[in-house]
């Protein structure tokens, strides 16, 4: 039980000195570096000490391991990895410079130490403190060497196993793990050789190569979490492995600056890139992000724009309007498109892209600069749709008004033309029944052109109205009465009004004239049926109506509570979109020759728009026909 008390203290001591580590790292923004370079360098002082008292702890059985070299060693190496991924090279030359100064003040204040304890004159030249210091100092010598240049090797060697490994495209935890895993195997084979030079027992798989193994495991972990929730690394995706070897050939002073000059245009441009509203995003030419920014993360549906690195893009998108453009192909140069992306999506977005190619060291990348135009989208549909409403607006008030003052002039020539033949009956009184026939026919043709000219008149909204507030129920109930037994013999009609709804502010003839109209209508594109023919009227409220309120633009900003529809739906053959473009306009109609004027549903328009109101269709072929009729709603006493 002790010694797997003493485990668990050495493996939380490890933990305690990496997550000490992080959060001074984490806090360098608002108390400064200096304050964990300090702590960093002293443990890396006292794991010197440490290993050179040769503190060992017992891992399992009789293998055992050093815990200098274990528990406070490999939470500093760790410490540097996550500053070199998050600061870059510089930063970590700064630790190897400070390691190896460190390094170097050790071996002068033993050497001095151990010559003080020979020279003649001092205190420690005798005596029994003397020789154990002496001894003490030159027996630690050669392993304190070993130790310090195994760790010199692991600084050098840890960068260049990362960078490897991120240039070969593998996940973030999976680069650390295996730059830590690389740097203790060659560290442990270095020992190993300089052991044997120096004549030093050493063994390659021993406690201390286990125990190194599985701390490193542990504190990958750990760095993996601690990156991914508070730290983003620098993303340098075409960084050299051999860049921190480079970073000690030139002049240091030197490398500041270029240090302090590459930072500045770094922020410069994160900041333009960070912040830009449109989404930029660097990719493979196989369409894998390499670098993007925050607005492409929010298009893309991440929180943080280092988790789309090595995401495929170009399966997510499809080109809207290149027909030949293939994404990835090899490209001449920029190229602009329209694109959906995930179209699949409740959330599909459409996107106006230039998508350009470049190279960076004989390596062909692609940056696509994309915006979100769905909203753009909407709106001009919206537009377009609100002026194909006012043009035909204008289109039927023009055919409107000449309408009116053809039917005003042709009412009078019938009236006309009917008074003459009551002269005719009434001063002649013909006998023939030939002569008789004719009159009948020409009284009856011109009783039917007067109810040709009602029509005009009623689309040219130059009716006589006597509007009155009509029980909604009552009024379609007389309108299905209107209808006759045998039309309504091979239907199933149903009427749905509620009992507590308000009236209707509306003329009771005309509005009955609609109904039958649209009724007819609706009993005509059922007669091809083969199933059973289905009619269905309901009335409510606006605010409750199926359908989202359209009102055209004169009647924009209406309070729906102020109207109520009409609802009137059949199973029939349905109509196309460019018949319903054409459907209210005079003598336009789908009928054959001689079954209809085409006047019926111009009547219907004319009408409800005279009512202050206004008609929504839909329809498809195969499905079916459905008018929404919206009229405002009255206030007063209901009048049957």
């Amino acid at each position: 039980m002790e010694h797997f008390h003493a485990l668990l203290l050495t493996f939380l001591e490890m933990t305690f000195i990496f997550v000490g580590l992080g959060m001074l790292y984490s806090q360098r923004r608002a108390i400064g570096k200096a304050p964990f370079y300090m702590a960093l360098g002293l443990l890396f002082l006292f794991s010197h000490f440490v290993s050179a008292a040769e503190i060992r702890t017992v891992l399992f059985g009789t293998i055992d391991f050093e815990v200098g070299r274990i528990v406070i060693f490999l939470p500093i190496l760790t410490a540097y990895l996550m500053v070199y991924i998050t600061e870059g090279t510089l930063a970590a030359q700064r630790i190897i410079i400070g390691a190896a100064v460190l390094f170097g003040l050790y071996l002068y204040l033993g050497e001095l130490t151990r010559l003080q304890c020979n020279w003649y004159g001092f205190s420690l030249t005798s005596g029994t403190e003397a020789v154990t210091l002496d001894n003490l100092l030159g027996g630690s010598r050669n392993s304190m060497n070993l130790v310090a240049l195994s760790h010199l090797f692991d600084f050098l060697v840890l960068p260049i196993a990362y960078t490897r490994f991120k240039n070969f495209g593998l996940g973030r935890f999976f680069c650390i793990l295996g730059a830590l895993l690389t740097a203790l195997l060659l560290g442990a084979l270095l020992s190993q050789i300089i052991a044997l030079i120096y004549g030093l027992p050493a063994s390659f798989f021993n406690g201390n190569f286990i125990a190194r193994l599985i701390a490193g495991f542990w504190l990958a972990v750990m760095l993996g979490i601690y990156l991914a929730k508070i730290e983003v690394d620098i993303r340098s995706g075409g960084k050299s492995p051999l860049d921190i070897l480079f970073a000690f050939v030139g002049s240091y002073s030197r490398s500041k600056e270029l240090e302090a000059n590459l930072r500045e245009w770094t922020d410069r441009y994160r900041l333009v890139l960070e912040n830009a509203g449109e989404m930029i995003v660097m990719l493979t030419s196989d369409g894998r992000i390499i670098d993007a920014n925050f607005s492409a993360a929010r298009l893309l549906g991440s929180a943080n724009p280092g988790e789309l690195t090595n995401r495929r893009l170009f399966p997510r998108m499809r080109v809207l309007d290149r027909p030949g453009l293939t994404l990835g192909a090899e490209l001449d140069g920029p190229v602009r498109f329209q694109c959906r992306l995930d179209e699949k999506s409740p959330e599909s977005k459409l996107l106006s892209c230039s998508l350009s190619p470049m190279r960076i060291r004989g390596q062909l990348l692609l940056v696509l600069i994309g915006r979100d135009v769905t909203e753009e989208s909407k709106l001009a549909e919206e537009k377009a749709r609100l002026a194909e409403q006012l043009v035909h607006s204008q289109r039927i008030e023009a055919l409107g008004m000449l309408a009116g003052g053809i039917a005003h002039d042709f009412n009078n020539y019938i009236h006309a033309i009917l008074g003459h033949i009551d002269v005719i009956n009434y001063l002649h009184q013909p006998d023939d029944p030939e002569v008789l026939n004719h009159l009948e026919k020409i009284s009856t043709i011109a009783e039917q052109a007067g109810h040709l000219t009602s029509q005009l008149l009623g689309f040219a909204r130059k009716g006589k109205y006597q509007v009155t507030d009509l029980d909604l129920r009552q009024l379609l109930e007389n309108s299905l009465g209107l209808l006759g037994p045998r039309k309504q013999r091979d239907l199933s009609v149903s009427v749905d009004v509620p009992d507590d709804l308000k009236p209707v502010r509306a003329d009771s003839l005309q509005l009955q004239q609609v109904m039958l109209n649209l009724m007819i209508n609706a009993i005509d594109a059922m007669a091809n049926n083969k199933g059973e023919q289905i009619l269905i009227i309901t009335a409510g409220p606006a605010d409750a109506s199926p359908v989202p309120l359209e009102p055209p633009p004169e009647r924009a900003g209406i309070n729906p509570a102020d109207y109520l529809f009409i609802r009137v739906s059949d199973n029939g053959c349905g109509m196309t979109e460019a018949t319903q473009r054409k459907l209210f306009e005079p003598f336009f109609t789908t009928k054959p020759v001689g079954k209809g004027t085409g006047m019926g549903l111009a009547m219907v328009y004319g009408t409800v728009t005279n009512h202050q109101g206004w008609i929504q269709l839909e329809s498809a072929p195969g499905v079916g026909t459905t008018f929404y009729l919206f009229l405002p709603a009255g206030q007063g006493k209901v009048k049957s």
